[in-house]
């Protein structure tokens, strides 16, 4: 019996391409996992971000602010960053595809990967919503509040703004917003002030606390 002995080099080629295949494979398989996993908690994956930004810039941070809009009422905003000019009113949001429309009307349009229109309530007017409630419950100055819509990462917002106050950007791009923002022409936030600002929001909170 006769036997055909592979050469090294064509050893080599068959792993390399065994190894390329699987690969793909295992990109092409978990591509839809890790996608389905950030869409579901979302909302961890946005507290690590500002949560850096906070320790990185020593700011305040205060997550899950509930406070009583009236008797019957609360409202919750996820994040309140407290940086050395501004407050930043910080709210989250996943959408499944990509959303446009004007800063202020009362719906943008939605469109997903699959080309299907429809729409959905501006989250610009929910945080501008958010900023007025928020001002009234604490005797926040609302001018050095700044309102920020947080959309995941694969959402595109294409909307039509001229607000130095209002924004609706994707997570990767909040650093660079919050230290272009932070850099504007204008004094810090009394340092003392703040901290005492910040205490008091905080005694406010509402949000029932883990036992």
């Amino acid at each position: 019996m006769i036997y055909s002995a592979l050469t090294t080099p064509q050893i080599i080629y068959i792993v390399v391409v065994a190894v390329i295949v699987i690969l793909a494979i295992l990109i092409i398989l978990l591509f839809p996992v890790r996608k389905y996993q950030i869409k579901k908690n979302y909302v961890r994956y946005y507290h690590k971000m500002i949560y850096k930004i906070a320790v990185y810039n020593d700011y305040y941070l205060i997550n899950n602010f509930t406070f009583k809009v009236d008797f019957a009422t609360n409202m919750t905003v996820q994040h309140l960053l407290f940086g050395d000019k501004y407050v930043y009113l910080i709210m989250d949001f996943y959408y499944d595809g990509d959303i446009a429309g004007k800063a202020f009307d009362k719906s943008l349009i939605i469109m997903d990967h699959k080309g299907t229109r429809k729409y959905i309530d501006n989250p610009i007017l929910v945080c501008k919503n958010a900023l007025t409630k928020l001002s009234m419950a604490t005797g926040m100055q609302p001018s050095i509040v700044i309102g920020i819509a947080l959309l995941n990462d694969n959402c595109h917002s294409n909307i039509v703004s001229d607000s130095n106050q209002f924004y609706a950007i994707s997570r990767n791009k909040l650093p660079a917003l919050v230290k272009a923002i932070e850099s504007r022409q204008i004094g810090n936030l009394n340092a003392e002030s703040l901290g005492k600002m910040v205490q008091s929001i905080n005694r406010m909170n509402k949000r029932k606390k883990k036992k």
